[in-house]
């Protein structure tokens, strides 16, 4: 595989100027002996073609690197103001957060004294509801729910490989 590589390299240097004897020898030997190395030429040498037809200028030496400098300072100057803009915005976020706070801190806390009271008044109430509608209904579905819960955690168990019955584990 590195020594094909190679081989397109001196295919690809041909175009742009003349290989020397051996390197040539290289190329003929490799090509007599490689179908896909033959198609690669091919395929190089009609772009090469198409490039002189189009009359692309090739680029100076250090235009790649100029292009890939720019692309790099683009997304520093693209993250740093992104950046700028989320901290602009979560700054002013809180502000207004702060500015409402300040301004309905006595509803706010209004609302929750309401609210605690309410908890005070509501969780005995439905605990006594709860109890009540157990002794009303009797055992059977609190029973009924407890048996249910129970299958379910050994069902549970059984999937998840921890329990295994006591006739598997004696083998």
């Amino acid at each position: 595989m590195q020594d094909n590589e190679r081989i397109i390299e001196l295919i690809a240097k041909a175009l742009d100027e003349p290989l020397t004897a051996q390197e040539q020898a290289e190329v003929d030997r490799a090509m007599q002996d490689s179908l896909a190395l033959r198609v690669a030429a091919d395929g190089l040498r009609e772009f090469d073609a198409l490039l002189k037809r189009t009359g692309m200028a090739i680029p100076a030496e250090g235009f790649p690197a100029r292009v890939l400098a720019r692309l790099d300072a683009y997304e520093k100057r693209r993250t740093r103001a992104s950046l700028l803009i989320t901290l602009g915005i979560f700054f002013l976020g809180s502000f207004v957060a702060l500015f409402w706070l300040v301004f309905n801190w006595g509803v706010l806390l209004n609302t929750i004294a309401i609210l605690a009271a309410s908890l005070l008044i509501l969780i005995p109430l439905v605990l006594t509801m709860l109890f009540a509608l157990v002794q009303f209904l009797g055992g059977g579905p609190l029973l009924l729910y407890a048996l249910l819960v129970l299958i379910l955690t050994m069902l549970w168990a059984r999937v998840s490989g921890d329990w295994k019955p006591a006739a598997i584990a004696r083998q």
